[in-house]
């Protein structure tokens, strides 16, 4: 095997580390009487909540409808898979210093195989969950299923479930994807077809784990809603579409509007960013900032909403100014009730 495909062998591998610092999958719920959202971060040998009651709230809610509880500790799976991990990185490492082609590709095809059969498990544990409830619960519906769905989001009754790879998750494609690469570049003659297809997919995946805003140009640039100049970088917003389009706004209700009126779908937003109220001119992922709304702190449309990157910054300017703690979701609901 030539140098660099024995380099990129092991950097695939050694980001299986990451997997043991990020969670690998997310479950968020969505519903009126939680604005905020709440949800799961499933680690590799964990359950854990968004929140700190996360967890507990879901299993409050879920004891009314029948449903069993989530116990990370009975969860067989979340204990022999940081060693599954483990094996893979090191003997993918291993693999990269014996310049073995062919283990190589048994590698991926083997980490491939796990990867299936974990989805599958993954889904026969949410079919069990959502499947089969308890008989004498307080809340029951004829022919209702609470599944959540595998990849992707799906209404039960009135909450909505949203399920998707995370960082650690990422990590786990990106490195099968590398080995891959591995061993189409280690032919002495590679063809050109693979490699293009290779590189395009791990191009593809290392993207969608690095999303980055475009840089705004304040004072020149109009908003994508209400044509007004963005002028203020302590309230713009932005988003980028699956195609690789940016729209940017005044305002962070007016990303929020613009979503509401074009009903802009979530499959179509590879990723969004709003400015940090306390950081003016840095962004920060929209779903993952906590909001302040307050008559204290004027925004450019009306709606006093600013944004920061942690609950301990949101905290310490309410206690200043006063108002109310929202989420993403909860933003979008408030904009759809009471902005005109």
């Amino acid at each position: 095997m030539k140098i660099s495909s024995k380099l990129i062998m092991i950097i695939g591998s050694l980001l299986l580390i990451g997997v043991y610092f990020f969670p690998i999958w997310s479950i968020s719920l969505d519903a009126p009487q939680y604005p905020e959202g709440i949800g799961l971060k499933i680690h590799v040998n964990t359950i854990v909540g968004n929140e700190e009651n996360d967890l507990n709230n879901i299993n409050n809610l879920n004891h009314y409808i029948g449903m069993k509880r989530i116990e990370p500790e009975s969860i067989k799976e979340l204990q022999y898979m940081p060693y599954i991990i483990g094996f893979m990185a090191l003997s993918g490492v291993i693999i990269g210093i014996v310049a073995s082609r062919k283990l190589v590709l048994s590698w991926a095809i083997l980490f491939i195989i796990i990867g299936a059969i974990g989805l599958t498990d993954f889904y026969m544990w949410e079919y069990d969950y959502g499947h089969n409830l308890d008989p004498h619960a307080a809340i029951k519906i004829d022919g209702m299923s609470y599944q959540p769905p595998l990849i992707g989001t799906k209404q039960l009754l009135n909450f909505t479930a949203h399920s998707f790879p995370d960082i650690g998750g990422y990590l786990v494609g990106i490195s099968i994807l590398l080995a891959l690469c591995a061993w189409f570049i280690s032919k002495s003659k590679p063809t050109l077809m693979p490699m293009m297809i290779v590189t395009l997919l791990s191009t593809t995946a290392l993207s969608s784990c690095s999303l980055q805003p475009d840089t705004i140009d304040y004072g020149k640039e109009e908003c994508a809603n209400c044509k007004m100049t963005i002028a203020d970088n302590r309230f713009a917003a932005q988003y980028k579409t699956t195609k690789g389009k940016y729209f940017k706004f005044d305002a962070i209700e007016c990303m929020a509007g613009y979503y509401i009126e074009n009903n802009i779908k979530k499959e179509d937003i590879a990723g969004h960013w709003v400015n940090i109220y306390n950081k003016p001119g840095e962004f920060f992922p929209a779903d993952k900032s906590i909001f302040l709304q307050s008559d204290k702190i004027p925004s450019p449309m009306g709606m006093y909403i600013s944004a920061f990157a942690s609950k301990s910054e949101a905290d310490e300017f309410l206690n200043k100014n006063g108002g109310k703690i929202l989420y993403w979701d909860g933003v979008k609901l408030l904009i759809a009730k009471e902005w005109n």
